[in-house]
């Protein structure tokens, strides 16, 4: 007959590596391997574009670091979930094997690289089933961000940027009782001429500040609709950031043109990404403080 104790340690999960015997381990360390292996042309493509200033993919390299923390701070729920390989997993696999074949191919960058997540989701429910893959959803989402989107997305983005950067470089300068002459993405001003090139667009700095906000969500964000608030005004204090950017260096530039280009200008850069992340913080305190409030008025 069984003994209480012996019910308690039946109905008690085992861990997910704990069921892995020996010859599993070698299976998953071996099919990692072959993983890298065949996705190695793609993952140091990847690698490269992190250091190209035209992909904008500066906070690449940050990415792989960031969401290994993650996944190893989910060790324990993760020893808690039992093994569940699914056959899915390797439909998943072979999926992403053959899209990379298909963008390769056709030098499609993009689907080339995000086949490799397609893979590596694939490798994670095949070897240890979707409970695990559900766990680690927020790390293998946070992968996507180490890719760059496709070209024509930043090409258009970037446009836009431009003509809006420059436009609210413009308000605000005038609104402070500068003479500026804005043609496009050019602002002229009483002896210096600035142009809002694509790398001042904002792009640059949005794209890292939304990666600051997916590791700040992660780390100091519980509520889901919270998280999402954050992301969508990132946008939009990146934007303003930017512009702020654009009225500092204008600024300096009237007293001393030689601020408006060179180090100075790439520091006020740094600046505007440093203060438009401490918005969206402040953004987040503010509505925590709001929620607050308006729970214990109504509840």
């Amino acid at each position: 007959m069984e003994t209480r104790a012996e019910s308690e340690r039946a109905d008690t999960p085992v861990s997910s590596s704990a069921k892995l015997p020996f010859d599993r381990m070698i299976e998953t360390l071996v099919l990692g391997a072959l993983l890298l292996v065949a996705f190695w042309p793609i993952l140091t493509g990847m690698y490269g574009s992190w250091f190209d200033e035209h992909a904008y993919m500066e906070h690449g390299i940050l990415v792989v670091p960031a969401a290994a923390y993650m996944a190893w701070d989910k060790r324990e729920a993760l020893r808690r979930i039992p093994s569940q390989p699914s056959a899915l997993g390797l439909l998943l696999l072979l999926w992403g094997a053959l899209q990379a074949i298909l963008g390769l191919s056709a030098q499609w960058i993009w689907v080339s690289r995000t086949a490799f997540l397609i893979s590596l989701t694939g490798f994670i429910a095949a070897i240890f089933g979707w409970r695990t893959v559900r766990e680690l959803k927020y790390p293998l989402c946070t992968l996507i961000l180490m890719i760059a989107p496709p070209s024509f997305v930043f090409e258009r983005l970037t446009i836009s940027l431009q003509l809006l950067a420059s436009r609210l470089g413009e308000i605000c300068l005038e609104a402070l009782g500068y003479s500026v002459l804005r043609e496009g993405n050019i602002l002229e001003m009483v002896g210096i001429k600035l142009s809002v090139e694509e790398a001042c667009s904002g792009i640059r700095s949005l794209v890292a500040i939304f990666f600051m906000c997916v590791l700040y969500n992660y780390f100091f964000v519980q509520s889901r609709w919270m998280r999402a608030l954050i992301l969508m005004m990132a946008i939009p204090i990146a934007i303003l950031g930017n512009a702020a950017r654009i009225v500092a260096t204008g600024i300096a530039g009237q007293y001393n043109p030689a601020l408006a280009s060179g180090g100075t200008h790439e520091a006020f850069g740094y600046v505007s990404v440093v203060v438009a992340s401490l918005g969206c913080v402040a953004f987040h305190i503010l509505m925590t403080s709001m929620v607050k409030k308006w729970r214990a008025h109504h509840v």
